[in-house]
């Protein structure tokens, strides 16, 4: 039997697809009974940030000092323009010329 066939393929798919319903649907019914105030309240309120701060340092360090300068622009015109928008524009800017001429 080979591994990687396609009917074992669709049934990753279908089995990943399963399971990531599961964890949606289980976080939506857990959602309403966590607690909104205190300790609680304001970790899960500073989640998102750390969230993105997980999925972004890595690829920082990997780049180098021009994937800092780009997380660099990327945050500081983020806190000065308050558009997200803008700032992921230039820090990809930045990244991008860095690697063309670093």
């Amino acid at each position: 039997m080979n591994p990687y066939s396609q009917d074992n393929a669709l049934l990753v798919i279908l089995l990943a697809s399963v399971a990531t319903y599961c964890l949606r649907a289980g976080g939506l019914l857990l959602a309403g009974r966590l607690p909104s105030g205190g300790r609680v309240g304001r970790a899960l309120n500073a989640l998102p940030g750390t969230i993105l701060i997980s999925l972004a340092a890595p690829a920082f360090f990997a780049e180098g000092v021009v994937g800092f300068a780009g997380g660099a622009v990327t945050l500081g015109l983020a806190f000065l323009t308050k558009n997200v928008f803008i700032a992921m524009v230039a820090g990809v800017a930045v990244v991008a010329l860095g690697r063309q001429f670093f």
